[in-house]
């Protein structure tokens, strides 16, 4: 690459997470993109890393950097090719080095990335685009080594109980990989966390836990197209095996591996539904007897079976493609010995089918003589009361710390902060936490070489007969900090910068990964309902949105959201033109007809009461006018 001279002093970059090495040299001068930017590769590159090129031309051509478009593109280059002010991708295989480190060299003829691995270099492109979005579209002069402290960097998001489309996943992969987060973890299969509530919602037709499995809409939720089972699969909101395929495939060109949960044999009520033969008959007590209903009987030889049966066919068809396939096996309430004799077993199937197998550690909690073998499994850290993860790692599991007092949130629209609450304390996290912190534990007595890193967790328990309505645009500000934070933890660990600092800079990127507040919107239609017609009248639709003029539900003014829908206190007259206008803000979804608000919110279509959120995502499309 060519030198050119420069006199201004290149001061290190501001990115999330913090670069490990940085060397200023005012001698080379800043790169500045242009239309004649190129990013190349060698023409003997391998197919990861012209994928990962490509991902990165494309990033810089969209609104993820800027909002206008350019002329910047994927080429191929022999050594004698390289012209000045292009951005260079090169894999320099080295063995000793960190699989996931990066060597960026930038000046004002150019910038070089070199790695050890396609996906190094990767993480490099993911630099430049925070820095080209700070400061303009131009990178200092300088040499920036860069290395993540642990290889397990995540989010885990329970997209189980609650729907979301499959466009919102989408995004979530995107900002994961913005952060360098090398895993997105979908929680697939659960059910509503308080079971017992059922009998009091339902008295009459809700007295045992069988009963559960009656109530329509069901309590639990199964996001994955089934062949064998169809009747697994949720109504409302489910991804097809080839767009879980195709999302899998584009989160990996951008450096992210989908990690597919489904939850047995406890939080299992969807499978319990296609079985009710195999539902626990044993007595777990209390409120949580009605947990019955989606626990799976262990001691029934056909549970195995069964289970291993629905994971071999997304194993064995593709859908479940990356190495970790997680098998879930938290809080279950069953007898000691049959659940490790089961999780043992099941392990070692996932096992036999070449993938390492994932699970919410519990034998601190589901203590037995029944020996499980940890040889290649791997173990989120949730709760010491379950899991202890000294234990676990002297026993030999490979462990992530997912610690629910300080990873965990449900979001609620409170405002409350720390473990279970509306979002985390980022600013302890920040602060404070390492994947290696554990109450009352020392690092030290940690088996260092078995802690493979660190994730939070979104789970949505506020779903089903208590969701408050929030939607995925009210939840993509806190996701979007919560990575940045877990990132700059898990890459990085040790902050140069004030927690305010980078605060201010996190929200300085919202905009770029759509993250940012809900925005104010509007759409009007003219809309005559034709005479003598009763069917459903589409107006606009979109990933999130309908707005329906007829709605399908009872022929009211509407829309639908994550696969309900809502309805106004509005029915529109017939052969009559009239002026319709939906109103959206943060929390709060209006209707006028003819310029007269319509009072009351929407109702929704399933368990009204709870809702008190009424977001809504702009549709995409217009279907009328």
């Amino acid at each position: 690459m060519l030198v050119t001279a420069a006199t201004a002093w290149c001061a290190k970059p501001f990115v999330i997470p913090e670069l490990r090495e940085w060397s200023d040299n005012a001698d080379t001068g800043a790169f500045s993109l242009t239309e004649g930017t190129r990013v190349v590769i060698p023409e003997d590159a391998c197919d990861a890393l012209a994928r990962y090129a490509q991902t990165f031309a494309d990033d810089i051509k969209r609104p993820l950097v800027r909002e206008t478009s350019g002329f910047w593109r994927t080429l191929t280059f022999t050594a004698k090719s390289a012209e000045p002010g292009d951005i260079v991708l090169r894999v320099v295989p080295d063995d000793k080095a960190n699989p996931e480190a990066y060597t960026l060299t930038a000046g004002q003829s150019g910038i070089l990335i070199e790695a050890p691995t396609p996906l190094g270099a990767f993480w490099g492109t993911r630099t430049i685009l925070q820095v080209f979005a700070d400061q303009g579209d131009t990178f200092p002069g300088g040499v920036a080594k860069d290395w993540p402290e642990y290889a397990k960097r995540g989010f885990m998001f329970d997209c189980g109980r609650k729907p979301f489309a499959l466009e919102t996943l989408r995004q979530l992969a995107k900002i994961c990989a913005y952060y360098k987060l090398n895993e997105l973890h979908l929680h697939l299969s659960d059910n509503y966390i308080w079971l017992h509530r059922y009998g009091e919602w339902f008295p009459q037709e809700v007295k045992t836990a069988a009963d559960i499995l009656k109530v329509e809409p069901s309590a639990g939720g199964f996001r994955l197209e089934n062949g064998k089972y169809p009747e697994l699969t949720s109504k409302d909101i489910f991804y097809t095996k080839e767009q879980f395929k195709a999302l899998t495939a584009e989160a990996a060109a951008q450096g992210v591996t989908i990690v597919p949960e489904l939850d047995v044999p406890g939080h299992a009520l969807q499978m319990v539904r296609v079985r009710p033969d195999l539902m626990y008959k044993g007595s777990v007590g209390g409120k949580h007897d009605m947990e019955r209903a989606a626990m799976l009987d262990l001691s029934n030889p056909e549970t195995l079976p069964f289970v291993a049966s629905i994971f071999d066919e997304y194993i064995d068809e593709g859908v479940f493609s990356g190495q970790v396939v997680h098998t879930g096996t938290d809080e279950y309430y069953g007898d000691n010995e049959s659940y490790r004799k089961f999780v043992d077993a099941f392990c070692k199937h996932i096992r036999s089918k070449g993938k390492t197998p994932r699970l919410w550690g519990s034998f601190s909690h589901k203590r037995g003589k029944t020996p499980v073998e940890s040889t290649g499994v791997q173990m989120n850290i949730w709760s010491m009361g379950w899991q202890n993860p000294v234990e676990a790692t002297k026993a030999g599991f490979e462990i992530m710390n997912t610690l629910d007092i300080w990873m965990y949130i449900v979001p609620s629209g409170n405002g409350s902060v720390g473990g279970y609450g509306d979002d985390l304390n980022t600013q302890w996290v920040y602060d404070n936490w390492t994947p290696v912190t554990f109450p009352k534990t020392k690092p030290e007595d940690l088996d260092r070489s078995k802690v493979l890193g660190g994730s939070w967790a979104m789970w949505n328990d506020n779903a089903f007969l208590t969701d408050p309505g929030l939607c995925a645009e009210d939840l993509m500000p806190r996701i979007q900090k919560n990575c940045a934070t877990v990132a700059q933890k898990t890459w990085a660990t040790a902050n140069t910068r004030g927690y305010k600092a980078f605060l201010a800079q996190v929200q300085s990127q919202a905009k770029a990964l759509d993250a940012e507040e809900p925005q104010p919107w509007e759409m009007a239609f003219t809309v005559t309902v034709p005479e003598g017609e009763d069917k459903p009248l589409l107006l606009a639709t979109g990933p999130e949105t309908d707005l329906y003029a007829v709605s399908p539900v009872n022929g009211n003014v509407g829309f639908r959201r994550e696969g309900a829908q809502y309805t106004f206190d509005c029915t529109l007259p017939k052969g009559k033109p009239v002026r319709l206008t939906f109103h959206s803000e943060k929390h709060k979804t209006w209707l006028t007809v003819d310029g007269k608000r319509v009072e009351g919110n929407p109702v929704r279509q399933h368990y009204p009461k709870t809702c008190k959120f009424f977001t809504l995502a702009k549709p995409a499309t217009r279907l009328a006018d």
